[in-house]
């Protein structure tokens, strides 16, 4: 796995145990369909959420926030919509958060939950 991808995957990590121990239930990670993938989708309250992780290293680039760009949020908004075609469970709501994890060089990560983008 490269390195990009092993950040990625650690960032994701973190923002799930981050909801899990908020008391939301997590549904599906990684959740693919043909056109595209979903990092989280999980229950807050009666709410379906779909989580966008972005982990970065460093700010060179940006704030793992800043690259969640309106496009962006266009396919994760269309991914739920096919995620919820396919369920039986309702919910009391729809909303896609975003959660910037951005890793220390030593010590704990730092998160950032950006509700309802």
């Amino acid at each position: 796995m490269a390195a990009k991808d092993e950040v990625g995957r650690y960032g994701e990590d973190v923002a799930a145990r981050s909801l899990e121990h908020a008391g939301w239930e997590v549904l599906a990670r990684n959740w693919r369909c043909e056109h595209g993938e979903l990092d989280i989708i999980a229950v807050d309250g009666g709410e379906l959420v779909a989580v966008e992780v972005k982990t970065r290293r460093t700010a060179t680039f940006g704030s793992p926030q800043e690259s969640v760009t309106r496009d962006k949020l266009y396919r994760v908004r269309r991914l739920v919509a096919t995620w919820l075609s396919r369920q039986d469970r309702h919910f009391d709501g729809v909303r896609v958060d975003v959660i910037a994890v951005t890793v220390a060089r030593a010590g704990a990560a730092r998160l950032e939950h950006l509700r309802g983008v």
